[in-house]
């Protein structure tokens, strides 16, 4: 089940771990409901975004992949390929880097936090 979800509007390649692997995830919910398979979504902001440009979501997808293996994850959950480039503008970019840049700092300072602790410990 799919509750908060978002597709970045940067390079697959500035994603981390979490963010990478929940968007994937999250982009098969916004196909499931493109597709009409999962009506609890079909209009969530993000599916309403690619109503009509699934190519899109596809492409995103094949990105998706080949970032998951150069950083040695398996991949199982196949979708066509795209015949759309996934797209958006240098204001969504900026928009999406900043906020990534944020959720990656506190998460990197709580983890700094935490591993402080233990060496205390």
């Amino acid at each position: 089940m799919c509750i908060l979800v978002r597709v970045w509007c940067v390079p697959v390649s500035e994603l981390d771990r979490q963010h990478l692997l929940g968007e994937h995830a999250e982009l098969h919910c916004i196909v499931g409901a493109l597709l009409s398979k999962h009506r609890a979504y079909q209009n969530h902001p993000q599916t309403l975004r690619f109503r009509g440009s699934i190519q899109q979501l596809y492409t995103r997808h094949s990105q998706q992949v080949l970032e998951m293996q150069r950083r040695g994850y398996r991949h199982n959950s196949p979708l066509p390929s795209g015949s759309r480039p996934y797209t958006y503008t240098d204001e969504e970019y900026r928009r999406d880097h900043e906020e990534l840049i944020k959720r990656q700092g506190k998460r990197n300072k709580q983890g700094s936090a935490l591993l402080f602790l233990f060496k205390l410990v």
